[in-house]
């Protein structure tokens, strides 16, 4: 995957990944033009997407796209577009991932444990889901 510099970010897509997890939300979550994702688990994160990589942790090739993923997942829940029940979904996509790549499980474990206990520290709701 390439990434360029973007001001304020440490990374920006260059070309679009599209990924299937684990997810179903009940209707589609959507940045527009920058991220979708479906009630049937396809996440599309298009280029031009800007994040800034692990959080505390370092960034490396066999974390990458799961970081990106959980970027993009967290940020759904962020704006209110993706319920907050879904955060340990979003957790175990980065572990998944991050062994898929590559990473070794106890490494990808440890990320799991980081971002399960103390993800929820590391971002502010900004708009309020509320079920019906």
């Amino acid at each position: 995957m390439k990434v360029k510099y973007s001001r304020g970010y440490k990374f920006q897509l260059k070309s679009n990944l599209v990924i299937q997890t684990r997810l179903r939300p009940s209707a589609p979550a959507i940045v527009q033009g920058y991220i979708f994702l479906g009630t049937d688990g396809k996440l599309f994160i298009y280029s031009g997407y800007a994040h800034n990589g692990a959080t505390l942790a370092p960034d490396f090739k066999s974390n990458f796209i799961a970081v990106l993923v959980h970027d993009a997942l967290f940020q759904l829940i962020q704006e209110g577009l993706l319920p907050d029940y879904h955060f340990k979904e979003c957790n175990e996509e980065l572990r998944d991932i991050m062994i898929t790549e590559g990473t070794p499980k106890l490494i990808a474990n440890v990320f799991y444990f980081g971002v399960s206990n103390f993800g929820k520290n590391f971002y502010k709701k900004i708009t309020p889901v509320f079920e019906v």
